[in-house]
């Protein structure tokens, strides 16, 4: 395979399990946000409204819409509010948009106290006005101002009634004036508003270039230890070839000699004519079949693993051995590079595969811990809960991420590191290869 071939084959695996995990989960940033309490608040309708709508109080983001559901013939609201917030139990919520057509969001009105309220109250609403009622407004309007464009025509139809006109086109003037000095007056002030909003879209765009020279660094990172792997993968193919070379010789030998045994000749063959000695000979070769099957079932596995935390910007590191003395039964020991100890911390756990599942425990980054692996797709795809430093306060650390072999050697790892605490909670983006 072409290593263009090979390059474009991980990377689209990679952007593949990455949008299926963006399609499942949603919006990522709900897995980060900060705990809160819920307050309801009830509604004419909710045309417009989704999950995960924005609350603001102030123009500050405070919160999201968590549910919605019919209560009788009125839409009631949950409102997830962010810890630390407290609003008053007179203030009121209500509809508004970003601009004419823009995103509709939950601006809560503050009110003046002095209860605050507690998870689970319901706070007032006010209706806001819909597009529908807001057409009939125009239309009412309209054949108002026909009404007194009539009025008008009646009005300055002599000579009083138009001068009265003239004297309220002079009284616009003068509005008119009053505005031009104040709009002059406030100029600095509108320039640096319109400044500071500047300041901000140029903030955004530097952030978005540097999450995306992130994204270079680390695919330019993957792309280097693929290079720097293929030499000891083409060495290991080569001796595979000449081991399954060996065993052909030694199968033509085992041949040859089984028909030698079969004709009786040479000392094995007399020895099988001979009813006594070969029962004995059958006994000593069912031991040895025994022993032979127990040592057959041995196996031993390793791999190099690197794990890049996305929001540390670290790197971790694991070199794994795991031993199956039978087909059941595993021990796994592994040396870990710990970048936020900076220290090496090793692990040696004991485990079972009961089906698909495996469950395993012991030591875990050189604290006591316990994991459970979950196999799919004929063990190409392995998801993994583990859990340890049990004594940590508040509360141990877990984590899960998913393993999954597009190849026999090769492995990319998705996951979520501590993610119990919001604080530590990040992704992890990983790659092993097969020893």
């Amino acid at each position: 395979m072409k290593r263009e071939l090979k390059v474009g084959l991980f990377l689209g695996i990679a952007l593949f399990i990455m949008a299926t995990v963006i399609f499942i989960v949603g919006d990522l940033s709900v897995l980060f946000r900060k705990g809160g309490y819920v307050l309801y608040a009830d509604f004419e309708t909710a045309a417009g409204l989704e999950k995960r709508t924005v609350v603001k109080m102030a123009g500050v983001s405070v919160g999201y819409v968590r549910g919605i559901r019919l209560k009788g013939v009125r839409a009631e609201l949950a409102f997830n509010i962010d810890s630390g917030v407290e609003i008053y139990r007179d203030s009121q919520a209500t509809m508004a948009s970003l601009g004419l057509l823009g995103e509709k969001y939950i601006e809560i009105i503050p009110g003046e106290g002095p209860e605050i309220c507690q998870s689970g109250d319901t706070i007032g609403s006010i209706a806001p006005v819909s597009f529908d009622q807001l057409g009939g407004m125009l239309v009412s309007i309209g054949d108002e101002i026909k009404e007194v464009s009539i009025s008008l025509r009646e009005m300055i139809g002599g000579e009083e009634p138009r001068g009265n006109f003239q004297e309220a086109l002079r009284n616009i003037s003068d509005l008119t004036r009053d505005l031009k000095e104040f709009t002059q007056t406030n100029k600095n002030t509108l320039t640096r508003s319109i400044q500071a909003s500047s300041q901000t879209v140029q903030n955004f765009d530097q952030r978005i270039d540097e999450i995306a020279r992130n994204m270079d660094e680390l695919i330019l990172s993957v792309k280097t230890m693929i290079d720097d792997s293929r030499g000891p993968l083409n060495d290991n193919l080569e001796k595979m070839a000449a081991l399954i070379e060996k065993t052909r010789e030694a199968v033509r030998l085992l041949t040859e000699s089984i028909e030698t045994i079969n004709r009786g000749e040479g000392t094995v063959g007399k020895l099988i004519h001979d009813e006594e000695l070969y029962d004995r000979a059958e006994g000593v070769l069912t031991d040895v079949e025994k022993i032979a099957e127990r040592a057959s079932s041995f196996r031993i596995k390793g791999d190099l693993r690197l794990d890049y935390y996305a929001k540390s910007e670290m790197i971790k590191g694991y070199l794994s051995l795991r031993l199956w003395p039978t087909d059941r039964t595993f021990f796994l020991g592994q040396i870990v590079h710990d970048p936020f100890l900076d220290r090496f911390t090793y692990s040696a756990q004991g485990g079972m595969r009961f089906g698909d599942f495996s469950p395993r425990a012991g030591i875990m980054e050189s604290e006591i811990g316990v994991g459970l692996d979950y196999y799919v797709l004929r063990d190409r795809l392995r998801f993994s809960l583990e859990s340890y430093d049990f004594n940590r306060d508040p509360r141990p650390q877990f984590r899960i991420f998913a393993s999954f072999y597009p190849t026999k050697y090769l492995y990319l790892v998705l996951g979520l590191n501590d993610f119990s605490i919001a604080s530590n909670r990040e992704v992890i983006f990983g790659l092993g290869i097969g020893l």
